[in-house]
């Protein structure tokens, strides 16, 4: 059996390389990142919408991709919403680490 390695982060000996810095909670919290994509999917399926309208022709198919990535985004959030408040509620079926920290 081998032994365990070090802890994530820590110096992998006495001349090893240092730590990296932890990551700012915008980059891991999941709330900002989950309203970031979906206002990626809105702001590009808006152009994709306009651009081909005010050409005079009909939206094409990254309009509709825009719509779709806008939709799995919300169906996305909503099963966000569920787990957290099932973890918030100590439900045991609900996934770990959802809560703001």
């Amino acid at each position: 059996m081998t032994a365990p390695g070090p802890p994530p982060g820590a110096p992998s000996g006495p001349h090893g390389p240092p730590a990296p810095p932890p990551l700012p909670p915008r980059l891991y919290e999941t709330p900002p990142v989950l309203l970031a994509g979906l206002a990626a999917w809105v702001v590009v399926g808006v152009v994709a919408f306009l651009v081909p309208v005010l050409a005079g022709s009909a939206p094409g198919e990254l309009f509709w991709t825009c719509v779709a990535g806008v939709g799995v985004g919300l169906l996305g959030v909503a099963v966000f919403l569920v787990q957290r408040a099932a973890a918030r509620r100590g439900d045991r079926s609900a996934q770990r680490g959802v809560e703001p920290r």
